[in-house]
């Protein structure tokens, strides 16, 4: 789900260089850190990319908040450009669920997209064999517009069954990473217009010490892969 990918290519005092990995050192970024992600359809050809620029880095101990700016491209133009933040409390990474906005859909007129539900959690002590917290939310999207009201949708997203499952050693464009492996299983849910379609997936996703996400795989419901998405470019 693009909605969700945005995350793992995917926070009043600033201290210059100061890091995260004091609190969870698989998002160990610097103030000006640069992180490029490159998204690809089942068939490996690129269909978009992001650029995350790490604004500001501040708190300190097990108490941190991070800022970035998330930059996301086609072939041909930009798409969107939002400030998202991300917090980390006693080693625990979290990230709200309304930073993951439709690409495009901030820049349409007379559209709101409302964010309610669990936040996406992250451990500073991952292990194989570890189950994860599930997580719940809700996208709705209105509008005043009454040639709009009609399109209103409202999607219902569960994750779970969020696993560590192994090690593995991933290499892309920006690297060679020792990653954890982690599985999960997504449902979602849309109503528009009166009619409800549910769609399921898993994902594996790999996650390496400073760096953070390295590649996030899709698969459909019959286990077939549907796009991925992998680190092209580092600067700490």
């Amino acid at each position: 789900m693009q909605l969700l990918k945005s995350f793992f290519a995917v926070s009043l005092l600033v201290f210059s260089q100061q890091v995260f990995s004091q609190c969870n050192p698989y998002f160990n970024y610097n103030e000006g850190a640069v992180i490029e992600r490159t998204y690809f359809n089942k068939k490996g050809k690129e269909v978009s990319q992001d650029k995350t620029e790490i604004l500001s880095v501040t708190g300190s101990g097990n108490n941190q908040t991070i800022k970035a700016r998330v930059t996301m491209y086609d072939k041909k133009k930009e798409l969107s450009n939002n400030e998202i933040e991300m917090i980390c409390e006693d080693g625990v990474f979290k990230m709200d669920m309304r930073n993951f906005m439709p690409q495009g859909m901030e820049g349409m007129e007379d559209v709101q997209v409302v964010f309610e539900g669990d936040q996406l959690t992250i451990p500073s002590d991952l292990k194989t064999g570890q189950s994860l917290k599930d997580l719940n939310f809700v996208v709705t999207i209105v509008s005043d517009n009454p040639a709009m009201k009609a399109m209103a949708t409202n999607t219902n997203v569960s994750i779970k069954n969020r696993k560590v499952v192994g090690k593995e050693k991933i290499t892309t464009a920006a690297g060679t990473y020792d990653c954890f492996k982690m599985t999960y299983d997504s449902e979602s849910t849309v109503s528009i217009m009166g009619m409800k379609r549910t769609m399921n997936s898993s994902s594996v996703d790999y996650l390496s010490e400073g760096a953070g996400m390295v590649k996030s795989e899709s698969y459909d419901e019959k286990g077939q892969l549907n796009s991925y998405v992998e680190l092209s470019a580092f600067k700490k």
